[in-house]
């Protein structure tokens, strides 16, 4: 009996991501989903069989923890400059290419368009990287036909010149103290069992084209925010009551936003060793968390959860999220 078998053609190795200018390396992996999305016509046969409608391709993937203004500022452009953002397509004007950087085939494989669909949320603590995962969609080019030969996917690159920006000591773990608002002691100088982790809210609104599928994706205001959790290391049981508002002359009332409460403010997180600074604008605590048990603090991980409310100037939206970079 003759039998053919095929040999595997194993293709493996690590890879970064370049877009817009900027590169970013990752922790392990670049998950790529093709999302083909498709209808079926009805008969009293049955079904006719599906046909396409739209496709998308997604990159998911976590960013190496190296802290630097270029990768703050492209993860969190929107949060950072809501007014020129929201409501806007999360594609550049001209088509904003997305690459994947294959580094022991020397290959490149890319799509023509791409945009942040989901910033990494931060987790600001000595014994965490900073970044969580972040997600990528590409779409076909705008202007360009489905028909085109570079309409969603770049041809395969044979070679490319190899980036030299990694760099480990810009992977950088700091102690982080809390300030809330102008308010006095502790909450001017709050510490947290496991860090700070700061959840960036966004959501995005696709704009289908029976002709070419997807014609384009939009930022929502709706679900765009800023949101802390932390543990408190340093508060009893009554100084978080305070801080949640429950009761009193100060208390958070049916209808009244939480980042407007007598115990609300920008949280600023400092870096100790480091300096680098991360605020949350405008933030209000909204719940709490307890355990009581032994060998348990009071105050579990993500007890406390903080949430932020829209402000302006001028009519303007004004910032959600800001940082200063220190060494």
């Amino acid at each position: 009996m003759s039998v053919s078998i095929i040999n595997p053609t194993v293709i493996a190795g690590p890879a970064y991501i370049g877009t817009g200018g900027v590169i970013i390396y990752v922790e392990k992996d670049i998950q790529v989903e093709d999302v083909a999305e498709s209808w079926n016509p009805k008969t009293t046969f049955g079904d006719a069989g599906e046909r396409h409608k739209s496709r998308l391709f997604r990159l998911t993937f976590k960013p190496v923890g190296m802290l630097t203004s270029g990768l703050l500022n492209y993860f969190y452009e929107a949060h950072l400059a809501p007014s020129t953002y929201i409501g806007q397509s999360i594609f550049p004007a001209s088509n904003q290419t997305v690459t994947i950087y294959s580094v022991s085939e020397n290959k490149t494989y890319g799509f023509e368009q791409g945009g942040i669909e989901a910033p990494p949320d931060l987790t600001c603590t000595p014994t965490q990287t900073l970044f969580g995962s972040m997600k990528l969609v590409c779409i076909g080019a705008k202007g360009v036909s489905p028909t085109n030969a570079t309409f969603i996917k770049q041809a395969v690159g044979s070679s490319f010149t190899a980036d030299t920006s990694f760099d480990y000591s810009k992977i950088k773990t700091d102690i982080y103290n809390g300030a809330l608002g102008s308010l006095s002691t502790p909450y001017s100088a709050l510490g947290a069992m496991a860090g700070w982790q700061i959840k960036f809210g966004y959501k995005t609104k696709t704009i289908a084209s029976s002709d070419v599928g997807i014609a384009d994706i939009h930022l929502e205001s709706d679900g765009f925010n800023i949101q802390v959790t932390f543990a408190p290391s340093n508060l009893t049981e009554a100084q978080v009551d305070t801080l949640m508002g429950y009761q009193g002359t100060n208390a958070v009332l049916p209808g009244q936003a939480y980042a407007n409460s007598a115990e609300s403010g920008d949280l600023v997180l400092t870096g100790q060793v480091l300096g680098w600074t991360f605020t949350a604008k405008q933030l209000g605590a909204k719940s709490a968390k307890r355990v009581y048990a032994i060998g348990e603090h009071r105050f579990p991980n993500g007890a406390i959860q903080m949430v932020n409310a829209m402000s302006q100037t001028a009519g303007v939206p004004n910032a959600l999220f800001a940082f200063s970079a220190g060494s």
